[in-house]
C-alpha cells in the first residue's frame, strides 16, 4: 500500500511538472503575440529610418527580383517589438502579410526593430536550403551590423539584399561563413561544455534528496543559452528538463561509476516596382538574429 501511494505521488509529479511547463509556454505564447503593422509595399518603414530615395531605391531593388525569379523579399522596419521577441515577431509578419508564393514558399523578411536595436532575417521553406541558418547569420553579423552600428541603415539592407541574392543564385556557398565570429562556430563547444558539466551535476543530482537542483541548473544554462545566442525559450524548457532528470535520477540513482543520463534537442500603400501584394508563402522558424 506504501508503495503504490509513494508511485502514484511519482506519477502526480511528473504530470504536475509537464502541465506547469505547458501552460508557461501557452501563457508566453499569448502574451507575445505581436501586432501586425499593415503592409506598405516590399519595404514598410514604421520607424523613419530611411529616406524617401532609400526607400524607393530599395523597392525598385526588390521589386526587380521578383520580376526575374519569382522570390519575394520583404523589409520592416518597425520602433519597436511591443514586448515580442523579435522570432515571435519576425513569424508574425511573415506569415499574415504571406510573403513568397504560395506553393513555393520562397520568401524572406528582413525585420529592424529600432528602439531594441535588434535585426532578424526570416527565411520561408523553400529558400531555406539556398538560405540556411549559418548563411543568415553570416549576413546579419558581417553585412548589417556593422553598418548598423554606424547609423547606415539603407547601407545595411543594400548590402543584405546583394548577399541573398547571391546566395540564392548559388553566386556565394555557406562556406563563406564559416571562418567569421559568432554562433556557427561557437555552438558546438556551447554544447561540449554543457555535456560534460551535465555528467558531474548529474552524479551531484543522484545523492541529493531533493530535485529542485536540476531546475536551478537547467535555468543557469537557459540563460547561458539567451546571453550567447538569444535563445529565451530555452529557459523554461531546460529548468523542466533539469527538474525531471533530478527527479529521476533522486529517486533512481544510476549504479556504478560510469552511469548517466543525457537529454536534449533544439532545433529563427506604395506600388514601387510594380509590388502588387505578395503571394501568401509561409515561414517555419528559419533564419537569424543579432543585435547592435
Amino acid at each position: 500500500m506504501q508503495q503504490s501511494f509513494f508511485h502514484d505521488w511519482d506519477r502526480k509529479l511528473i504530470w504536475s511538472g509537464i502541465l506547469l511547463i505547458a501552460g508557461f509556454l501557452a501563457i508566453n505564447s499569448v502574451s507575445a503575440a505581436f501586432p501586425v503593422p499593415p503592409n506598405d509595399g516590399f519595404v514598410t518603414d514604421t520607424a523613419g529610418l530611411l529616406s524617401s530615395d532609400q526607400e524607393q531605391s530599395i523597392e525598385a531593388e526588390i521589386g526587380a527580383y521578383r520580376r526575374e525569379t519569382s522570390n519575394e523579399i520583404a523589409v520592416a522596419i518597425i520602433k519597436n517589438l511591443q514586448g515580442s521577441a523579435i522570432e515571435e515577431a519576425g513569424l508574425e509578419i511573415g506569415r499574415k502579410w504571406g510573403i513568397g508564393a504560395g506553393q513555393k514558399n520562397n520568401g524572406i523578411l528582413m525585420l529592424i526593430a529600432y528602439e531594441e536595436r535588434q535585426v532578424r532575417i526570416e527565411v520561408g521553406y523553400g529558400l531555406e536550403g539556398a538560405v540556411p541558418d549559418i548563411v543568415a547569420k553570416g549576413i546579419v553579423e558581417m553585412d548589417m551590423i556593422p553598418k548598423f552600428r554606424d547609423g547606415d541603415y539603407g547601407g545595411a539592407i543594400t548590402a543584405a539584399l546583394d548577399s541573398l541574392k547571391k546566395h540564392i543564385g548559388g553566386e556565394y556557398k555557406s562556406d563563406r561563413y564559416a571562418v567569421g565570429e559568432g554562433e556557427p562556430g561557437l555552438l558546438p563547444y556551447v554544447f561540449f561544455v554543457l555535456f560534460i558539466l551535465l555528467q558531474g551535476l548529474i552524479a551531484v543530482m543522484a545523492r541529493s534528496k531533493t530535485w529542485w537542483l536540476g531546475g536551478i541548473f537547467g535555468g543557469a544554462a537557459g540563460v547561458i543559452l539567451t546571453v550567447i545566442f538569444g535563445w529565451w525559450l530555452t529557459i523554461p524548457f531546460l529548468v523542466f528538463l533539469g527538474l525531471l532528470i533530478d527527479f529521476i535520477v533522486s529517486k533512481h540513482p544510476p549504479r556504478g561509476g560510469r552511469g548517466g543520463f543525457f537529454g536534449g534537442g533544439f532545433r529563427g500603400g506604395r506600388s514601387g516596382g510594380g509590388f502588387g501584394g505578395f503571394g501568401g508563402g509561409s515561414f517555419g522558424g528559419g533564419g537569424a538574429s543579432g543585435r547592435w
